[in-house]
C-alpha cells in the first residue's frame, strides 16, 4: 500500500519509472496531497501485486499462528489460530500524510474500515475439574482501524550507484469494533457453542490484544518487502535527479 511513495513523491523522472505510477514535482506546495491522490490512482495495481517490479500484493495478508493464554491454572483457557488469512488492507484511507523528502522520512495516518479474517483454532478450556475442547474454523471483522505508519529510508551504494532502502515499518494499530465467530465448539454442542461464542465476543479485547501485534508486524513486513522491491530496481539518482 505505501510501498509507492517514494516513486510518487518524487520530481519528474526517467522513462523507467513505469508509466501506471504517477509521480509528483518534489519542489511542489501540495506534494502531500499529490501523494495521497497518486497512491489512490495506484491502489488497483496493488491489490494483486506488480509482478514487473517483483512487488507482492496486499490481499489477502497472511498471518501465520497466533497463541492465546489466559487464567490461572483452575480456569484457563489456551487457543492456538492457525492459517489466519486477513482481507480488506488495500482498502485503507489515507487521512493524513506528512512527508519529508530531504531525509526520506514519511508519516501516514491511515483508516483501515474493514478487516475480515478467517483461520483454523482450536481451544482448551479447563474450569476447576471440567475440562472443554474444542476446534473448527474461525471468522471475524474488524471495524474502523486507526493505523500510524512511519517510514524511514537510508542511501546504500552499489557499484558506482547509490540506492534507497526502506528501515523495517513501523506499524500501530488503535482497534474499532470486532466481531469473532467458532465452529464447532465444542463438537458443535448446542448449548455451549452459542454461548462461548457470545463470551468471545463479549470479550473481544482479550483477543485483539494477542492478534494487534501480529497484524502490525505482518502489515510492516509487508510494506517494507513492497517499498524495497521497488526502490532497488532504480537509482537515487533515478529517483531523485
Amino acid at each position: 500500500m505505501l510501498s509507492t511513495v517514494l516513486l510518487i513523491a518524487l520530481p519528474l523522472v526517467t522513462a523507467d519509472i513505469p508509466s501506471y505510477i504517477k509521480v509528483c514535482q518534489r519542489n511542489d506546495p501540495n506534494v502531500d496531497k499529490c501523494i495521497m491522490n497518486s497512491v489512490e490512482e495506484l491502489r488497483p495495481k496493488m491489490i494483486k501485486g506488480i509482478p514487473e517490479l517483483d512487488v507482492p500484493g496486499i490481499e489477502p495478508l497472511s498471518l501465520g499462528q497466533i497463541a492465546l493464554a489466559r487464567g490461572p491454572q483452575g480456569a484457563k483457557l489456551t487457543a492456538v489460530v492457525n492459517d489466519v488469512k486477513v482481507r480488506g488492507p488495500s482498502n485503507f484511507i489515507i487521512e493524513e500524510l506528512k512527508s519529508n523528502l530531504d531525509n526520506n522520512r514519511f508519516d501516514f495516518n491511515l483508516l483501515l474500515p474493514r478487516l475480515d479474517f478467517n483461520g483454523k483454532y482450536k481451544m482448551d478450556i479447563q474450569v476447576l475439574l471440567l475440562r472443554l475442547q474444542g476446534r473448527g474454523n474461525i471468522t471475524g471483522s474488524f471495524k474502523d482501524h486507526a493505523c500510524n505508519v512511519t517510514m524511514r529510508g537510508h542511501k546504500e551504494k552499489r557499484g558506482d550507484d547509490e540506492y534507497l532502502t526502506f528501515d523495517p515499518f513501523k506499524v500501530k494499530l488503535r482497534v474499532g469494533e470486532s466481531s469473532i465467530y467458532l465452529t464447532n465448539l465444542f463438537d458443535g454442542d448446542p448449548i455451549l457453542g452459542p454461548a462461548t461464542n457470545r463470551v468471545i465476543n463479549e470479550n473481544s479485547q482479550v483477543f485483539l490484544q494477542e492478534i494487534s501485534p501480529v497484524l502490525e508486524r505482518s502489515l510492516g513486513e509487508l510494506f517494507t518487502e513492497m517499498a524495497n522491491k521497488i526502490t532497488s530496481k532504480f537509482t537515487y539518482k533515478e529517483l531523485f535527479p
